[in-house]
């Protein structure tokens, strides 16, 4: 597969995860880190499907991106690879979560998109 199919691949899993691990946290009741519910918190999200799909697509996600870094330099994977994470978990974000996005978010996403074709560029 070419640098970028496996860049996108990792990139698809990535953001799934993190929409898939949100769902799957919010449809638990949250997870807080104090002591008296840290136990509770932690078996009631591991036995949540959405959160066990979200860590198998991390998982996938790392291993195609050790792929990437064994054939691209990390200068200029890593900045491609964060921005487009950074824009598709908002766009899911928004059409499965329903989350609202302010207007500096977008013009912040259009900067980092003018970044991303510079970086990809050189």
């Amino acid at each position: 597969m070419s640098y970028i199919q496996l860049l996108i691949i990792s990139v698809i899993c990535n953001v799934s995860a993190n929409i898939l691990l949100k769902f799957g946290v919010t449809k638990a009741g949250g997870f807080t880190l104090s002591q008296s519910t840290i136990v509770a918190d932690f078996i009631k999200t591991a036995l949540n499907p959405f959160i066990m799909g979200g860590l198998v697509l991390y998982g996938f996600s790392f291993i195609v991106w050790l792929r990437v870094l064994t054939i691209s330099d990390l200068s200029k994977s890593y900045p491609i690879f964060v921005t487009i994470v950074f824009i598709l978990t908002t766009v899911g974000s928004v059409l499965f979560l329903k989350e609202s996005v302010s207007v500096m978010r977008l013009l912040g996403i259009t900067i980092l998109i003018a970044g991303v074709f510079l970086v990809a560029r050189s």
